[in-house]
């Protein structure tokens, strides 16, 4: 019998090299090309390059799952040791590594500049690919014939902005009946072509235009995440100082009811002593009691909002953590710290840096766009085609192709429909959308204005409401202790104790929420405009001055431009 040939294993092994290395090797090279076209968009939106990596690194290792700064948190029921003290860098830290809802963005911001790379690389590409068969015929029980049919191919397509598209392509056929090689045919041939469109689609950089959204959109998507970056990390911090408000409220409430406790005392000294009544112990203790009451609600708001926090942080709730108190003390002898801008140049800045502001901009340029290419319908399509292709010189030579044997062509193709009906509706519809894209933009600037002036009134309040708390808290103090003088001296009932220990508490407490309203204000409104800056680490730095969209707008225009 002849010698059979294993072609269908031949080329699987063939295909399987082709294909690469692994399915690693594919998620590597999208990586590459991903970060890649970030980093260039970083540069272009930022002016630098920020470190960016889209795996999902969370800190956890070993036994115990989450290991911060080389030390373990520890997991409640499953050790023994003390809770785990965090301070507002580690949480910074925390949260860039172990935040879902971080992880979401990064992974969004991921994906479209994938798309954006996949984008591009239909605007110029090269590739091929290989296909084959191997059929067997049986008759009479036995093998009467096999025969084989392979073919490969390496093609290049490249797009240009005024509408043109050249592709180049070279085949290799192979044809066998597997018993020999005088058998088998192996030829080759070799095709290019260009098309350039004349009226419809061509010229005015029409054919870009998707492509030019993409880029655009991209870049303001990496100055939107990195807007959010500072965002996130100042809702993180106005979180951990609301959690630390929480614990500061169950210390005012202890106080509290330590005073009443004391106050008890005396009041039963008093009464036993014929000096006070029974009902004016009986109200002292129930101050006492309803304390109590409030300290085991406060406990129970404080543990809800810790564990709230915890799951923000992308910490699971049996996490053995606590927040570390000394922090609010350090924004305590800190003070109040003032905003280095007016409100109408806190306007400016928003509308000058604001990423929402510029895609506002961007959707306004894309709908005066919209209307030059449904004007450009109307054009008659009109394709003009050059091509040439050569084939191999024999059935065994196919590296020798017969260019001066090759075919040219040209055509000219013409599609110009009577009926305009629909080109007719859709470029009424264009100038209509951007008529109403003008009216959302000014109406999203209004907004825009309204909603800086309200943040920065709210600061305004807030700064003047923790003004009012000081004086609140030091005449408390001072009514705290003259009650408590002029109870000892028999001037006054308990009633009038009770109701200056109660005021007391509140202005503490009243005074810390203040505190903590205001910096939490004073963080988001600087985020917002981008006066901070935030490391890898997620650590909070305030900026002298604003990070603003010149250098997008310059290259993406503006509608002061005339877009």
């Amino acid at each position: 019998m002849p010698r059979r040939y294993p072609w269908p294993l031949l080329m699987v092994s063939v295909c399987g090299l082709l294909a690469g290395c692994s399915l690693d090797g594919y998620a590597r090279k999208a990586d590459e090309s991903a970060y890649g076209v970030l980093a260039e968009k970083q540069r272009e939106a930022l002016g630098l390059e920020r470190a960016f990596d889209v795996e999902y690194g969370p800190f956890r290792e070993g036994a115990n799952p989450f290991l911060l700064g080389g030390l373990p948190i520890p997991m409640a029921g499953l050790t023994a040791a003390d809770a785990r003290v965090l301070s507002l860098n580690e949480c910074l830290e925390l949260a860039c590594h172990n935040s879902r809802a971080f992880q979401d963005r990064k992974e969004a911001l991921y994906s479209a500049a994938l798309r954006l790379a996949n984008a591009r690389h239909d605007w110029s590409f090269f590739g091929g690919g290989l296909s084959g068969s191997t059929r067997g015929d049986a008759a009479g029980g036995g093998p009467a014939g096999w025969d084989t049919a392979d073919a490969s191919r390496l093609d290049f397509a490249r797009r240009f902005a005024n509408g043109g598209r050249l592709t180049l392509g070279l085949a290799l056929d192979l044809a066998s009946d597997l018993l020999g090689w005088n058998s088998t045919t192996l030829g080759s041939n070799f095709d290019s072509n260009f098309t350039q469109p004349l009226l419809r689609g061509a010229w005015r950089g029409l054919a870009y235009e998707d492509l030019y959204r993409r880029e655009r959109d991209l870049a303001i998507a990496v100055l939107d995440y990195e807007r959010f970056t500072q965002t996130f990390s100042a809702d993180i911090a106005s979180q951990y100082y609301q959690v630390l408000r929480e614990l500061d409220t169950l210390a005012n409430e202890r106080a509290n009811i330590e005073r009443l406790e004391r106050n008890l005392s005396l009041v039963r000294v008093q009464v036993e002593a014929g000096e006070r009544s029974r009902i004016e112990q009986d109200q002292a203790e129930t101050s006492l009691l309803n304390a109590r009451v409030s300290l085991t609600r406060s406990l129970q708001a404080y543990q809800n909002q810790l564990d709230r926090y915890k799951i923000t942080l992308g910490l699971p709730v049996g996490a053995d953590v606590v927040l570390d108190p000394s922090e609010l003390g350090v924004l305590i002898d800190r003070g109040l710290v003032a905003v280095p801008i007016e409100e109408e140049q806190a306007i400016t800045l928003a509308l000058k840096g604001r990423p929402d502001v510029l895609g506002e901009i961007a959707r306004i340029r894309d709908a005066a766009r919209d209307v030059d290419i449904a004007a450009d319908a109307f054009l008659p399509l009109l394709d003009a085609q050059v091509g040439y292709g050569a084939a191999g010189t024999g059935p065994h030579e196919p590296t020798r192709l017969r260019f001066n044997e090759g075919g040219r062509y040209g055509q000219l193709d013409l599609d110009y429909p009577f009926d305009q009906t629909d080109n007719r509706d859709n470029y009424r519809l264009a100038q209509i959308a951007r008529a109403r894209a003008w009216r959302q933009y000014e109406a999203f600037l209004d907004n825009v204005r309204l909603e800086v002036r309200s943040a920065y009134r709210q600061l305004a309040q807030a700064y003047q409401a923790y003004e009012i708390q000081v004086r609140n808290v030091a005449v408390a103090e001072r009514r705290s202790l003259l009650a408590l003088e002029e109870q000892r001296a028999g001037l006054n009932n308990a009633r009038d104790v009770l109701e200056a220990e109660e005021g007391l508490r509140d202005a503490r407490i009243g005074l810390t929420r203040a505190l903590v309203d205001y910096e939490s204000t004073r963080l988001t409104f600087l985020a917002r405009l981008g006066l901070l800056d935030v490391d890898e680490n997620g650590k909070i730095h305030e900026r002298d001055e604003a990070f603003q969209y010149e250098r997008l707008e310059a290259r993406y225009g503006s509608p002061s431009a005339g877009l």
